[in-house]
C-alpha cells in the first residue's frame, strides 16, 4: 500500500504514524474491555455477574453503534447542504487519488452551502462515510490547498477518529441518563416518604431520596466533566496527527500551511453544534480564554502551523513557507 506520494518522506514518519494507530488501538480495545469488566464487578458486587457482564457490553456496544452510524448521519442533518455537480466533481478528482493511497474506499461527498471556510468528515462503515466542503472554502482554496485539507479529512477517516470521539460523546450522554434517571428515582423515593405509614419509613424514604438526589448529581458533573477534559484532550492531539498524515498522502507540508493560513483568516463560523465540531478541518467556533482552551477540539491554528513548518524544513520546503 502506497501511503504516500514522494519518495523523501522519511520513513520513520510512516513507522511512527503506524505505532500511533496501532497504541490508539490497544488504548481502546482496554478501554473497552474494562468498561465490560467494570459491569462484571459491580452486577458480582450486586449479586448478578450475568447482568453487569449483559449491561457493561450494552453500555460499550450502544456507544460504539452511535459512533459508527449515527454521528456521519446527525452531521449530514445539521448543515445546509446544496447540488452542485461542478464542486462535487472538484472535489471528487482530488479526493479518489488521495484515497487510493490510502487504501481506503472513496467516501460519499456533500457541500455544505455556507460562506465560511471549512471541511469535515465522519463516517466508519463504508457507505456511510462522507466527506463535507463549504463553498466557501472551495472558493478561498486553490486546488493543492484543497487537496492538503482534504487528505487531512481522509487522514481521520483513515484512522476512524470520528468512531473513537464518537464513543466518548456517546458515552457522556450515557452518563446524563443515568445521572437523570438516580435524580428522577431521588425524587420519587421523597415524594413516596410523604405517605409512609411511620417514621421510621419516612425517614428511611427521605435519606434514600436525598441521596439519590445529590449522587446523581455529583456523579453525572464529575463523570461528563472528566469525560470532555480527556475528549478533547484527545481530540486536539488527532489534529497534529491528521497534519501529519495529509503531508504524507500529499507529499508536501507547504500546501496545508498555506490553507490553514487562509482558513484561520477566513470566518470559520458554520453554527455548528460543538459536539460536532471536532468533526471539522479547523474549529467552527473558535473562543478564547483558558477555559475554552481546555474543552477546545481544535489546538491553535498558530500551533498547527508551527508543527508543519517543521515537517516542511525536514522535506527542504523552506523556500516555500
Amino acid at each position: 500500500m502506497n501511503h504516500h506520494a514522494n519518495p523523501f518522506i522519511p520513513h520513520r514518519w510512516i513507522r511512527s504514524r503506524r505505532r500511533a494507530d496501532v497504541f490508539q488501538w490497544f488504548f481502546y480495545l482496554f478501554l473497552w474491555g474494562a468498561t465490560v469488566a467494570l459491569g462484571v464487578w459491580l452486577g458480582y458486587r450486586m449479586g448478578s455477574v450475568r447482568s453487569g457482564f449483559i449491561a457493561g457490553l450494552s453500555l460499550v456496544t450502544v456507544c460504539l453503534f452511535y459512533a459508527s452510524v449515527c454521528l456521519s448521519w446527525h452531521l449530514r442533518k445539521l448543515v445546509q447542504q446544496e447540488q452542485s455537480e461542478s464542486d462535487v466533481a472538484r472535489v471528487k478528482r482530488l479526493l479518489v487519488p488521495l484515497c487510493e493511497r490510502a487504501g481506503l474506499r472513496a467516501p460519499r461527498i456533500f457541500i455544505m452551502s455556507t460562506p465560511a471556510a471549512n471541511a469535515c468528515a465522519a463516517g466508519v462503515l463504508h457507505g456511510m462515510r462522507y466527506v463535507g466542503v463549504t463553498k466557501g472554502a472551495l472558493k478561498l482554496l486553490d486546488d493543492r490547498e484543497l487537496e492538503a485539507v482534504l487528505a487531512h479529512e481522509v487522514t481521520h477517516l483513515k484512522r476512524r477518529d470520528s468512531l473513537f470521539d464518537g464513543w466518548w460523546i456517546a458515552l457522556s450522554g450515557v452518563v446524563v441518563w443515568i445521572s437523570a434517571f438516580s435524580v428522577g428515582f431521588g425524587i420519587a423515593s421523597l415524594m413516596s416518604s410523604t405517605r409512609a405509614q411511620n417514621d421510621k419509613d419516612r425517614s428511611s424514604g427521605a435519606g434514600m431520596g436525598i441521596f439519590m438526589i445529590f449522587a446523581g448529581i455529583v456523579f453525572g458533573v464529575v463523570s461528563v466533566f472528566f469525560i470532555q477534559v480527556v475528549l478533547h484532550n484527545i481530540m486536539r492531539r488527532r489534529e497534529y496527527r491528521a497534519d501529519e498524515g495529509a503531508v504524507i498522502l500529499t507529499g508536501s507540508a507547504t500546501p496545508l500551511i498555506h490553507a490553514l493560513k487562509k482558513l484561520e483568516s477566513s470566518d470559520p463560523m458554520l453554527g455548528t453544534q460543538s459536539a460536532l465540531a471536532m468533526l471539522f478541518s479547523v474549529n467552527p467556533a473558535p473562543k478564547k480564554g483558558w477555559w475554552d482552551a481546555l474543552f477546545a477540539t481544535h489546538p491553535k491554528t498558530s500551533k498547527r502551523i508551527a508543527r508543519l513548518q517543521v515537517l516542511a524544513r525536514e522535506l527542504g520546503e523552506v523556500n516555500h513557507i
